[in-house]
């Protein structure tokens, strides 16, 4: 589970037909912008927010576009191939993508800080398991009293999980535990809420939970 910001300068963007950029003329130019990176499992996300941008020609939501920039060291970067998203204020673009299906491209938005949204705070979070196949007998255990109900900001497609604050963790909840059930009530309304088919990316505090493909 990874992402970073970076600022990039002198940026120019190139349309992209077919994942190929062509040799033209830049269609977009800015002065700076930021360069975002994300990573969850197997889901991957650039995104690209532009400041004090200057267009050659129009650009269109949707249409795809490459972009090289300089990093902080000066090194030139040159950012996957995207989705424009926003025209204005200022220009962005994304791509979210799955590296398990293939050929699989979604447009994503710009996101500034986390790989994950938050929607709906939670309260007596438990991690439930049973012990053998043929048993039909639960375990039950009190993981924290507080966190949330979250969703990978991107994704095709966009995974929900449960954010867990101070955890406390059983060892067959530790990092790389798979199909693993939590049972949580909305702090906002009391009701119970409950995700299964998940899998811990991280079982330290913030612990989290997120289901695997082919959950719903």
């Amino acid at each position: 589970m990874e992402f970073a910001v970076e600022r990039l300068t002198e940026i120019a963007v190139y349309p992209c037909f077919g994942s190929v950029s062509l040799e033209v003329s830049p269609c977009l130019a800015a002065v700076e912008g930021r360069y975002a990176r994300g990573n969850v499992e197997h889901m991957a996300y650039e995104g690209l927010d532009l400041e004090l941008a200057s267009a050659s020609s129009a650009l269109t939501i949707g249409a795809t576009y490459v972009a090289v920039g300089l990093g902080a060291n000066g090194a030139q970067v040159q950012t996957h191939w995207m989705y424009c998203t926003q025209i204005a204020p200022h220009p962005t673009f994304g791509i979210s993508r799955n590296h398990r299906i293939p050929g699989v491209f979604g447009a994503a938005p710009f996101v500034a800080s986390s790989c994950f949204v938050v929607l709906e705070p939670l309260r007596h979070i438990v991690g439930l398991t049973s012990h053998t196949p043929t048993d039909l007998g639960i375990s039950e255990y009190k993981l924290s009293g507080t966190g949330d109900l979250i969703a990978t900001a991107f994704g095709v497609p966009h995974a929900m999980g449960i954010r867990v604050e101070d955890p406390f963790m059983p060892p067959h909840f530790l990092t790389g535990a798979r199909n693993l059930t939590l049972l949580a009530k909305s702090a906002r309304t009391g009701q119970t809420i409950g995700l299964s088919g998940l899998k811990c990316i991280r079982a330290i505090s913030p612990a989290i939970f997120i289901q695997e493909d082919g959950q719903c």
